[in-house]
């Protein structure tokens, strides 16, 4: 019996996720020697809606001319029978949401250095004309790739451009911003999902609206000295408090990096800025100790002369203080000297004069 084919070429082989905007299954291309890759079907109110449906063509052509490393390529797309399918490159890999519940946290350098991949991306999304957001950046959706260990952000069933996510209310509940969950997402909405999913990794514990508004009332759960201000920066209910691009954000963690011995050899933020690192004072060295000594010694000897002044000095009587250079005194005093010289020289040049002894016989 022929098994059942979608679009009569892809076979599906077992689910990987299940939610409410749709699933994701591994299949078999029968038409590609049989290679896995990863098939997202994709549920959203308006899939009947014509503008929708020619929408969601040129989204799916944007997402295909994307070139990034850490973004699966989009191999094929289409409708069938009312419903869209995005099918990309299957990557082999463990999620940071399955990684964190199976191995614990990570070490929180760690967890920084898989953020700032993360941003990479969106810096790379959000720098095309219109942006293009990634609209549901969790842990869950974010790989981490079993043969180089990298991390990929895969669940592209989302992203749509700036301009075509006006009014449209999607995301995951806990993880999206305020103004997403209205129709209103923007670049800034993906660094506000970028900070609740560093919430859920530093600390273990999934984010969701009541310790989101906790934590704007009464502050975060202990973080990492230093981290907690930038989280707490990411996730701002109001999206103007926020970072105002993925690469500030990235050059905040970068030089959180930096700063506690954690430099992050990836990172672009890192390569062109000098670096912070605190450097202790040089070494004295023998030759110039010194005129710190002579300096001190002329502060000692200052305080000294003040000291006793204050003590032999009458107190009734007042003194004029003059400064006087010294530069005008050498200038006056050797005019002085010249004459005295050739006077002296003169008057020594006659016999008999005093100062020029004449010697018997002349």
């Amino acid at each position: 019996m022929a098994k059942q084919l979608l679009h009569g070429r892809y076979e599906l082989v077992r689910a990987l996720s299940q939610g409410g905007m749709g699933a994701i299954y591994t299949a078999k291309d029968t038409k590609l020697a049989n290679s896995l890759c990863a098939v997202k079907e994709i549920l959203e109110d308006k899939q009947s809606d014509e503008y929708y449906q020619l929408r969601f063509a040129e989204e799916m052509a944007a997402l295909a001319r994307l070139d990034h490393p850490s973004i699966p390529r989009v191999r094929d797309f289409f409708r069938l029978r009312g419903r869209s399918y995005l099918v990309m490159d299957l990557i082999q890999g463990l999620s940071l949401e399955d990684e964190l519940a199976e191995q614990g946290q990570n070490p929180p350098p760690k967890v920084v250095r898989d953020i700032l991949q993360v941003l990479d991306v969106l810096e790379y999304m959000h720098g095309h004309e219109p942006p293009l957001l990634h609209r549901d950046i969790k842990p869950a959706n974010l790989l981490r790739d079993r043969r180089s260990g990298k991390i990929r952000v895969v669940d592209f069933g989302l992203a749509r451009s700036h301009s075509d996510c006006r009014h449209t209310a999607v995301g995951t509940m806990g993880y999206c911003a305020p103004e997403q969950m209205s129709g209103q997402a923007e670049p800034r909405s993906d660094l506000f999902s970028v900070g609740t999913t560093m919430l859920h990794l530093l600390t273990g514990e999934p984010c969701n609206l009541m310790a989101l508004a906790l934590a704007e009332k009464e502050g975060l759960p202990p973080l990492p000295e230093g981290l907690s201000e930038i989280v707490g920066k990411a996730i701002e209910f109001k999206a103007s408090r926020r970072y105002a691009s993925a690469r500030e954000m990235a050059e905040a963690l970068d030089r959180w990096l930096v700063s506690y011995g954690h430099r992050h050899h990836l990172s672009s933020a890192c390569l062109q800025r000098p670096s912070t690192r605190k450097i202790g004072p040089p070494k004295a060295r023998m030759p110039h100790v010194w005129p710190i000594s002579v300096a001190l010694a002329a502060t000692l000897a200052l305080g000294a002369g003040v000291s006793l002044g204050k003590k032999t000095m009458p107190t009734s009587a007042p003194v004029a203080v003059r400064q006087v250079s010294s530069l005008p005194h050498k200038a006056t005093s050797r005019p002085r000297k010249v004459k005295q010289l050739r006077a002296r020289a003169a008057a020594g040049s006659r016999p008999g004069t005093p100062g020029h002894p004449v010697r018997p016989g002349h």
